[in-house]
């Protein structure tokens, strides 16, 4: 495929809830700045208005994504479209919620505080699992478009799956710390491991500096489709032989870096101040992949050499 053929506002523009809900989410962003910058209150010692600008933005990210994507599929068009629509209505009722709470000054995740709360806070489980389930179905189908270029089926559906993987990876915040467990104020779950949530963090990003943050994992898990679309792109500028081996390689070495954050997290440790061990691994990540790429860019040129008979 030629790049002019792959990014086209046409691929962008493919499955319309998700390119508008793109285009109000990127809106409602840039709204939500000089709330985020101007209102005093603050909730786990940040801005009440941080969560939703962060959530509008990936929320953005994501939909155009995946708009893009499905302008690849035509077998079972009809219901990945259908599945377009599925996400693009089940993130807004996840952003109206987000909002709604925010506004208010309260938590709209982990809060089982009232009725109400809980309400809310199972209707948000709930809409964020269908996306994941839509997610999953969609990478199925760009694996076995058989029309589209393997390279590009390869990428895609593995991209996506990686993203899957780690939307999942939000469930093992669900969980209530032993604190909470002893001490109950209404909060069962947690972003952090270690420490409550509301400490020292990372600007914008706000993951913890003293203790694990599973949104560190969950973050970059999320856009990983991103990274294949990335690596895709790539593709078609190195020479032939590289390009099953970087779409692999690369897609694969994401996802275990992926894993090395979140196993890092779960260990109380911040994604900022790596020990000995989080550092031994990953190099280890990096030396594997790195024999990987060659073996396969080997195997290609050998393969590619062979008379044919």
């Amino acid at each position: 495929m030629q790049p002019k053929n792959l990014f086209t506002l046409e691929r962008l523009n493919h499955t319309k809830p998700l390119f508008w809900l793109a285009v109000i989410s990127l809106i409602g962003a840039v709204v939500l700045v000089p709330l985020w910058m101007s209102d005093p209150r603050t909730l786990g010692g940040v801005s009440v208005w941080e969560k939703p600008l962060k959530f509008f933005i990936s929320s953005a990210i994501f939909s155009i994504t995946y708009s893009w994507l499905s302008s690849f599929i035509t077998r079972g068009s009809r219901w990945v479209k259908r599945s377009g629509l599925f996400i693009a209505v089940s993130l807004v009722v996840e952003l109206v919620l987000i909002v709604a709470m925010a506004s208010i000054g309260q938590t709209s995740h982990f809060n089982v505080s009232s009725t109400t709360s809980i309400v809310i806070w199972s209707l948000m489980a709930t809409f964020i699992s269908i996306v994941l389930f839509a997610t999953l179905f969609i990478s199925t189908m760009i694996l076995i478009q058989k029309d589209q270029e393997f390279n590009l089926r390869l990428a895609l559906a593995l991209g996506s799956f990686n993203t899957a993987v780690g939307m999942g990876l939000a469930y093992l915040m669900t969980w209530p710390t032993a604190i909470q467990l002893a001490n109950y104020q209404g909060i069962a779950g947690s972003h952090s491991v270690g420490a409550s949530d509301g400490g020292p963090g990372l600007p914008f990003f706000g993951w913890s500096t003293v203790a694990g943050d599973l949104r560190v994992g969950h973050f970059f898990g999320l856009h990983s489709i991103q990274v294949a679309v990335v690596l895709l792109a790539i593709t078609l500028v190195v020479p032939v032989m590289f390009r099953i081996p970087l779409l692999l390689v690369g897609n694969v070495t994401w996802l275990g870096f992926v894993g090395l954050v979140t196993w890092q997290s779960l260990r109380a440790e911040p994604f900022s101040a790596p020990s000995d061990l989080t550092l031994t691994v990953f190099s280890a990540l990096l030396g594997v992949a790195a024999v990987s790429f060659v073996l396969l860019v080997l195997s290609q040129r050998r393969s590619r050499s062979k008379p044919l008979n």
